[in-house]
């Protein structure tokens, strides 16, 4: 079977993305049809890691996000994947690394109601830097006065993880995670390729 790795973050072009893959590392052990990514920080400060992963041929369970306090010089699992019988296995990732630790231990029940109060009714942008899909959007709707919340999720990695945990059962192994995110209401929609098209889809609600 044709086994296909690619890793991308999701500032890929930009120093910040080199900064983010000196600190920390991402790496696999594969064992028969699981494989186990593992992020190893490189520094002497405890790092907060967020890792989204974008599965193709693998069980459900493999695209979701995960964010961890990794400590200092330390290797942590972060997701096993597991390879689904008779189909190409493939996978990207999308990797930001905070400087701060930040508060991990919260409730699935309490993030439903944290970014449900967010979105709620709402149209958000989640935004990456060096997206220029994402601002090239943003400003467009604010010309055109069409009311909108953005979240960088380099500044607001926790909000984005709520948004994820929330929508995570429209995740499937095809689903690719392309920014800006857009929550249009009740709707989640990955990047986009027609710019006046979205617009205009996203002012009809």
């Amino acid at each position: 079977m044709l086994k296909k790795l690619l890793f991308i973050t999701v500032l890929l072009a930009s120093f910040g993305s080199y900064a983010q893959g000196l600190k920390v590392l991402i790496t696999e052990k594969k064992k028969g049809k699981r494989i186990v990514l593992v992020a190893e920080n490189k520094t002497t400060d405890t790092l907060n890691v967020f890792l989204m992963v974008n599965a193709q041929g693998y069980r459900k369970s493999a695209s979701k996000p995960v964010i961890k306090n990794i400590p200092p010089k330390a290797k942590v699992p972060m997701i096993t994947l597991i390879e689904l019988s008779g189909e190409e296995s493939t996978y990207t990732y999308d990797l930001i690394v905070n400087e701060e630790e930040l508060d991990i231990n919260i409730s699935h029940d309490n993030q439903v109601k944290d970014i449900e109060r967010t979105i709620d009714g709402r149209l958000v942008l989640f935004s990456a830097d060096g997206c220029e899909k994402c601002t090239v959007l943003s400003d467009s709707l604010t010309k055109r006065r069409i009311d909108h919340r953005v979240f960088n999720i380099n500044e607001n990695p926790v909000v984005y993880r709520q948004f994820m945990a929330f929508i995570e059962r429209k995740l499937t192994s095809e689903t690719k995670i392309r920014f800006p995110v857009i929550w249009n209401k009740d709707e989640a929609v990955f990047g986009y390729d027609d710019l006046e098209k979205t617009i205009s889809e996203l002012a009809k609600q």
